[in-house]
């Protein structure tokens, strides 16, 4: 399967591909806040609290070694559809199980299956979109996926925490994901016969740069999940409001996806990276001087929100181009650990600068985090600038 067919049908193929995907940011933003608000009410000491939710991302790390040789054996097919089940089939155990220690298993089973879904399904996306498009179907699956964190806790506000209700819905998630993945599953791509698994650590050399912005990503979005309402409390604002600006900091990952995978089709995409870096940093560096003006600051979280997550975005475009076959998968693989990696380190990092540094702290690493990332990625393309221009000088 290539990219070269119909572009109405490479879009369907990405519309499917999407809502599978999708199911990886639905569970974890529906799952997160239910089993914490769970935990809480059977007075389940924090540490405790933290330690169970710890264990999916772990689970996503685990599954970086395993999803490519899965793949290369089973299918990404077969793979998927056994991962959607099995996330579904883990979420009905947490449920008839109320049992903090018995979670964790299942949870850490629950990470393995997405993180699955999430490596098969990022190389689908690679896969089927050729360069003068990548960045608006990457843009569209990115947007989507984006608004998946939107939704899981938007199902928990909706039916609450309490019963069958949420666990019995959060199951039936990954079951509908198969429909739109079973009528297209004759175009789904496959990869060349043949070809040997590289192993994820030695992709470690290929791509750092992209493993470093995925894990920043990640932090950034745990960080800001974790404690943007907090930030927003020590400055007066209420808890709703906290809550708010975290749906309008999603908004801005939603909507602006799109938009910027369009300019990256049309002008070179490492500057485009740099942009959005730099523009995270200025977007958080402006939050301590807008948070006194509510609308201000909603546009700066807003902002903030857009061009952090496109950097993975713009990740993901950057990986499809410069890899394919088994290799593109085992970066895919390592993106998902970094995730994992990034996810953990996230609320330790953000909540010990916070603590050190007083509420500024919030702000604060991640205008050092990108700022450092868009001039280290400056300083790359202009040593490879330098490289390609001296080229001809050294020739025969």
């Amino acid at each position: 399967m290539t990219s070269r067919g119909n572009p109405r049908h490479i879009w369907r193929l990405a519309f499917a591909i999407t809502a599978c995907a999708t199911v990886f940011t639905i569970m974890q933003g529906l799952t997160y806040p239910l089993l914490a608000l769970i935990l809480n009410r059977m007075d389940v000491p924090e540490w405790l609290i933290g330690i169970n939710a710890a264990t999916m991302p772990v689970g996503m790390i685990v599954s970086a070694p395993l999803a490519p040789r899965l793949m290369r054996r089973f299918g990404g097919r077969d793979l998927t559809v056994a991962s959607l089940i099995t996330s579904a089939a883990c979420l009905l155990a947490i449920g008839a199980t109320q049992d903090a220690w018995l979670w964790m298993p299942l949870r850490l089973l629950t990470g393995i299956a997405l993180g699955c879904i999430l490596v098969v399904n990022e190389s689908w996306i690679n896969q089927i979109a050729s360069d003068n498009h990548r960045g608006r179907i990457i843009g569209f699956y990115s947007a989507v996926l984006s608004a998946g964190f939107a939704l899981g806790p938007a199902l928990l506000a909706i039916v609450g925490s309490r019963g069958w209700a949420p666990f019995l819905i959060g199951a039936a998630l990954p079951l509908l994901a198969l429909l739109p993945l079973l009528a297209v599953r004759g175009s789904l791509p496959t990869l060349p016969a043949g070809e040997r698994t590289v192993p994820v650590l030695a992709f470690l050399r290929m791509a750092p740069l992209l493993l470093v912005l995925t894990a920043a990503v990640a932090l950034a979005d745990e960080g800001a999940m974790s404690f943007l309402p907090i930030y927003a409390l020590a400055h007066g604002y209420g808890e709703q409001t906290g809550t708010i600006l975290l749906i309008v900091m999603i908004a801005g990952s939603v909507s602006l996806q799109y938009p910027i995978g369009w300019v990256a089709d049309r002008v070179p995409r490492t500057m485009v990276m740099i942009a959005c870096s730099a523009a995270a940093a200025l977007s958080a560096a402006a939050m301590p001087f807008t948070v006194t003006t509510p609308w201000l600051f909603a546009f700066a979280v807003f902002l903030w929100g857009g061009v952090y997550y496109a950097i993975y975005m713009l990740a993901l475009v950057r990986l499809g181009e410069s890899f394919a076959g088994m290799t593109l998968v085992t970066g895919n693989a390592a993106f998902a650990a970094m995730w994992g990696v990034g996810g953990i380190a996230g609320s330790s990092v953000v909540g010990g600068a916070m603590s050190a540094f007083g509420p500024v702290g919030f702000p604060l690493v991640f205008v050092v985090t990108f700022g450092a990332i868009a001039i280290a990625i400056a300083a790359l393309a202009v040593r490879e600038r330098k490289r390609t221009t001296s080229m001809p000088e050294h020739r025969g």
